[in-house]
Parts: C-alpha cells; sequence; structure tokens
C-alpha cells in the first residue's frame, strides 16, 4: 500500500475536500464552497489533506477562533484575535477508516497547532465521534452550541 502523504491545503484541493465531505457526511452537513474557502484562508497553516496513492484520503479544516464555535454553512467574518484553534472539520474516506488515517491526520494537526503556539484546540463533536476525540485527549464541555450543528458536543483538548 502506498504511503500515506499529509501535507498544507490548497485553494486547488477544495472541489475534492467538497466530493469527499459529501461522500462522508449527511447532506445536513455538506458546506457551500464559500464556506470551506473561508476556513482555508482563516488557517491555511492548519488546514491539511491526506493523500494516499494521488487519491484523497482524508482532510482537516482548523483555524484560530474566540469564542463560541462558529455556526455551520457560512463563510467565517474576521474574528478578532484568537484564544484557541477551532478544529471545524476532519473528514475520512470511507475506505480508509480503521487504517489510522485520521489518526495520523490529527497528529500532523497538532504538530501544526504546537509550532503555531496554540495553547488550546476545541471543537465540535457530531454524530458518533465523540468516542474519537475522547481517544485524542479532548475533553467534553456544557455548551449551547449552533442549531446548524444538531445534537452535537464541544469539546476541548489543552496542549501542554
Amino acid at each position: 500500500m502506498p504511503e500515506l502523504q499529509i501535507r498544507a491545503m490548497r485553494a486547488a484541493d477544495l472541489e475534492e475536500v467538497f466530493a469527499l465531505q459529501c461522500r462522508a457526511y449527511p447532506a445536513a452537513y455538506h458546506e457551500p464552497a464559500a464556506a470551506l474557502a473561508s476556513r482555508l484562508a482563516a488557517g491555511p497553516s492548519f488546514c491539511l489533506v491526506a493523500r494516499q496513492g494521488g487519491a484523497l484520503a482524508a482532510y482537516l479544516f482548523a483555524h484560530p477562533w474566540r469564542g463560541a464555535p462558529p455556526a455551520l454553512h457560512r463563510p467565517l467574518n474576521a474574528a478578532g484575535g484568537s484564544d484557541h484553534v477551532f478544529l471545524h472539520d476532519m473528514a475520512v474516506a470511507p475506505e480508509q477508516r480503521g487504517l489510522r488515517c485520521g489518526v495520523r491526520l490529527h497528529a500532523a494537526f497538532e504538530a501544526a497547532c504546537r509550532a503555531g503556539g496554540a495553547s488550546e484546540i476545541r471543537l465540535v463533536a457530531v454524530g458518533a465521534a465523540e468516542g474519537f476525540w475522547q481517544t485524542r485527549g479532548f475533553v467534553a464541555q456544557a455548551a449551547e452550541l449552533p442549531a446548524s450543528y444538531g445534537a452535537a458536543r464541544l469539546m476541548t483538548r489543552v496542549l501542554a
């Protein structure tokens, strides 16, 4: 099996990333191109893609942020400063699940956070993802979330 290659996401990747998002999530979580592009623009050093044999295996969107999680489906407004990195979305191609692709992509993301001086990561776990994030050191928090997330949980991880 070809080696997994992880690199920074580029604008040229967005069409393929959207296609993977459509395969990985129900339609309620598909975000328009402008929303995805705004997340890449807000955090280019934190947005990553993983490729295996030339095919997109996974992606991760994250950006500096302050306050409550941003609503889904809308482009980001310019945030005035940040107090954490918000991990907006990570998706793994269905055929890559169970092969540790997500674990490796998340490890590369955490390394980028540490290199960028981040002290905390926050995310919103949707569906059955809370268990995965707990194994990565995230802790569930009581918080009200934008309705666009549906049944979900805010989670945080403090970086030592």
